[in-house]
């Protein structure tokens, strides 16, 4: 399987714990370079993100997203079916090549994401979790974090149009499946964890006193932009499983 490390060229001491965590189980990965959205011009972001008078995204998760767009263009570029996408933080919990080869194998060209991490996951408890080999995954609800995902190369073509111009934070993983871009699940044991020492964030988030009430003023704006049939199914879909969410 294809596997790409995100790492800013500066962060040279992660680049090389996810070159050695990879060693550790004989994965070959592709480093692929971060953008540092600090460095990003006026001129650059209007042309980068959508509405960009409302967008409040700070230039770090700007920046962020920019690299898994990258990513997710490779893919496109290259035909390549499915890979993992690793964030330089990240360490694995246990071997995870039994995992991926089977995810590999059972690559069936829908657009598919399965989070390899546990982080505030939520998932509907209805119906029998979907095994592929010795781990147990459950139809996501909801789900933050990017640091250890697989994607098939339909659902990394859907986000990456949708995110062209960014519109939100790479891992709105709710809002990716709300817009039938992808269908997203969870792990029931984590694969993949966070390092300790190196997991407190790199983006810089630019606020201010009104910062806070700007944001979630363009998050409704954003999500106002899902067309009205899919928010009408999404209603009715919450409505279903309200009683069916649990949390991990």
């Amino acid at each position: 399987m294809k596997i790409y490390i995100t790492n800013l060229p500066r962060c040279r001491d992660r680049r090389e714990h996810m070159l050695r965590e990879c060693a550790r189980f004989d994965l070959e990965a592709e480093v692929f370079s971060g953008i540092e959205g600090k460095d990003l011009t006026e001129a650059e972001l209007k042309e980068l993100v959508f509405a960009p008078e409302r967008n409040k995204l700070s230039r770090g998760e700007i920046g962020a997203t920019l690299c898994h767009n990258g990513i997710y263009r490779d893919m496109m570029e290259k035909n390549i079916p499915i890979a993992l996408v690793l964030e330089d933080d990240s360490v694995f919990n246990q071997d995870p090549r039994p995992l991926l080869d089977e995810l590999e194998r059972q690559t069936t060209g829908a657009p598919e994401v399965f989070l390899l991490t546990n982080r505030a996951n939520r998932y509907i408890d209805h119906g029998t979790p979907r095994q592929i080999g010795n781990t147990k995954f459950h139809h996501a609800w909801n789900a933050t974090g990017a640091n250890g995902y697989v994607i098939t190369g339909k659902a990394a073509a859907n986000i990456y149009a949708f995110q062209t111009p960014v519109r939100v934070v790479c891992d709105w993983w709710r809002l990716f499946q709300v817009n039938e871009l992808i269908r997203f699940y969870v792990c029931e044991k984590e694969i993949i964890g966070l390092e300790p020492e190196l997991a407190s964030a790199t983006l810089c988030v630019d606020r201010d006193a009104s910062w806070g009430r700007a944001r979630r003023k363009y998050i409704r704006y954003v999500r106002n932009q899902t067309p009205f049939r899919l928010r009408v199914k999404y209603f009715f879909f919450r409505l279903r499983h309200t009683f069916n969410i649990r949390y991990q």
